[in-house]
């Protein structure tokens, strides 16, 4: 399994970061890269790096870091659920202990089967940190993703999600609060399928 520890972010955040093309040499296996609880800050840094969604903000609860020979290679973000209900899942009144995940990168630089073996470890870690009755996670059809790596992560797929659409003000998305008297306009949700990994009633923590 890919090496982890549980060592804090005070000292992560010192190591040099996306050096790719400092002539070193690159991972040739998933097995060699190490996993650390990383700050929301550190993640952000891998996401702006490799993630479609740049800098767009985003609820998480604990954050992990993939390392190669000390540098910042991938990140990923868990938190609560969007979706405040989902049908045979939970509800509002339920949804405590499902997990979701927020952000997902790696560098190109990592090898075949790196994604889902560090959501596979990360999951192991998650599990021992908290309780944890189910995660959820989605691919973005419109940006190509079919889900693989969640799939290779033990996921089953539920379908895709409903059609719905976004108040758009400005170029950017309003998340929260009233837009009656705002001007703005309302577009497509790009559609996504939805994967989940339920726990429920299985006494194994392995994942």
């Amino acid at each position: 399994m890919i090496a982890h520890s549980f060592c804090a972010d005070s000292s992560m955040v010192e190591l040099p970061l996306f050096q790719e093309e400092d002539g070193g040499s690159n991972p040739t296996s998933a097995l060699q890269l190490e996993v650390r609880e990383i700050s929301a800050l550190t993640a952000s840094k891998a996401y702006y790096q490799w993630h479609y969604l740049k800098e767009q903000q985003f609820i998480a609860k604990v954050n992990f870091g993939a390392y190669w020979q000390g540098r910042l290679v991938g990140a990923i973000s868990y938190g609560p659920p969007n979706a405040t209900d989902l049908t045979g899942y939970w509800n509002r009144h339920t949804q405590h202990g499902w997990f979701e995940i927020k952000r997902l990168a790696m560098s190109p630089i990592c090898p075949k089967n790196s994604e889902s073996r560090f959501i596979g470890v990360t999951i192991r870690i998650l599990r021992k940190m908290f309780l944890v009755k189910g995660i959820v996670t989605y691919a973005d059809d419109s940006q190509g993703h079919k889900g693989v790596i969640y799939k290779a992560a033990g996921f089953s797929l539920l379908g895709m999600t409903k059609p719905q659409k976004d108040f758009w003000v400005n170029g950017r998305i309003k998340h929260r609060g009233k837009t009656k008297g705002i001007q703005g306009e309302r577009k497509p949700r790009p559609r996504k399928w939805l994967f989940i990994k339920d726990f429920r009633d299985k006494t194994c923590s392995n994942v």
